[in-house]
């Protein structure tokens, strides 16, 4: 798997997995069951997701989340 974006919100990395979903890209939000315990110790090196993509399916993936990066 290969890293490819770090979301900035929940409601943002919601939107990308959907995204991932529905075009069947194998995908893995490392760090999303972490992030999401509440109440936990706030620390970005800790509860920072990173979206991991198969290398396979970079490209597209890349394109999908393009408006998330350039945003």
């Amino acid at each position: 798997m290969i890293p490819i974006y770090s979301p900035r919100s929940e409601s943002e990395a919601a939107v990308i997995i959907s995204l991932m979903q529905a075009y069947g890209i194998a995908f893995l939000m490392q760090g999303a069951a972490f992030s999401s315990i509440y109440p936990g110790p706030v620390s970005n090196s800790l509860n920072a997701q990173t979206l991991m993509v198969d290398e396979d399916h970079v490209q597209l993936a890349t394109q999908l989340i393009q408006p998330f990066i350039d945003g």
